[in-house]
């Protein structure tokens, strides 16, 4: 009998798709910074966020649907692929719409739009996972959304308000997505076991209680340089600890001096013992996992075993 063997499928990260969607999410982030900053001293503030909505919802539009047409969501549930395909639909109707009419009218509704859209995924969530932490969480934000909807859309002062939220949260929502396509393929349970064998924890909380206690004498050493302020101490030793060196502040005591060295020193030797030995030990366990789980079907699977021994008996009868 010939065995037929399957070739395995190339494993690739980012297909083009998933590049042009992060690409889009990374432009409707500075659009939603713009509509928060410095509209009210405009005179044409309606027109100025007309624009700004019509350019992130067509944008908004666009990565909906490369979402629900990707690759690997191919395997996620029907439902969700469904919903992001009709919800793709509406915001480019939305965006037509404002482009018609750029009124605050319009712009509410598509707000609205884009809020109630934002309520199917967490159904969805609800019927998958139904621990009851998970559904007091949904049900809290499906609530918060209906309310917010509601005592925004009744004040006309707040109309405003609530389209510029709406597009900040569309930002937000797009700054999730780009960090979620750019971690998903990192193994939290391998980092978990890697920060529990290397004790990474402990020297890391190390290196911040030894900035939080330097910070403190800084403060008294170096009043001038920082302001009296122990937050200013903190900034200046995070940008020290990490070799950033903004040169906005500067220790000019001599024991301020003595510690920026002492940070300095070990802030290089700690940062970069932590940084290899986490590459390191994640690329091998996580190679020793893959190897694993590819012995465990061969080890446990006793139907592939009974077919060998099957094919075996019917050779030896056959040579009879």
């Amino acid at each position: 009998m010939k065995t037929v063997t399957k070739k395995k499928k190339k494993n690739r990260s980012f297909h083009i798709s998933t590049i042009i969607e992060m690409f889009f999410s990374l432009l409707m982030i500075p659009l939603g910074l713009a509509a928060a900053k410095g509209l009210e001293e405009t005179q044409n503030t309606e027109e100025l966020l007309a624009f700004l909505m019509l350019a992130e919802f067509l944008l908004l539009a666009v990565t909906t649907f490369l979402r629900a047409t990707a690759r690997r969501y191919r395997n996620q549930i029907p439902e969700r692929r469904k919903l992001d395909l009709i919800f793709s639909g509406l915001f480019l109707a939305c965006a037509v719409a404002i482009f018609i009419e750029p009124s605050l009218t319009v712009m509410m509704i598509a707000g609205i739009v884009f809020m109630l859209s934002l309520i199917p995924s967490r159904v969805l969530s609800i019927l998958r996972n139904r621990r009851w932490f998970n559904i007091v969480l949904n049900v809290a934000f499906i609530l918060l959304v209906i309310f917010s909807i509601i005592d925004l859309w009744s004040e006309e002062e707040s109309q405003l308000l609530f389209v510029i939220v709406v597009m900040l949260l569309i930002a937000f929502r797009s700054l999730l997505r780009i960090m979620s396509v750019t971690f998903a393929r990192l193994r939290l349970d391998l980092l978990r076991d890697i920060v529990q064998k290397t004790y990474a924890a402990e020297i890391i909380f190390g290196l911040l209680l030894l900035i939080a206690s330097f910070s403190f004498v800084l403060v008294y050493t170096d009043a001038a340089s920082f302001d009296g302020k122990y937050t200013n101490a903190l900034w200046y030793c995070f940008a020290v600890v990490t070799t950033i060196g903004f040169g906005d502040m500067t220790a000019v005591s001599s024991i301020g001096r003595v510690l920026s060295v002492i940070l300095g020193i070990y802030g290089i030797i700690v940062v970069a013992l932590i940084t290899s030995i986490i590459v390191n030990f994640y690329g091998e366990m996580k190679k020793v996992r893959a190897e694993e789980a590819e012995a465990l079907p061969e080890e446990a699977d006793p139907s592939s075993e009974a077919g060998q021994e099957t094919e075996g008996d019917t050779k030896q009868a056959g040579e009879i």
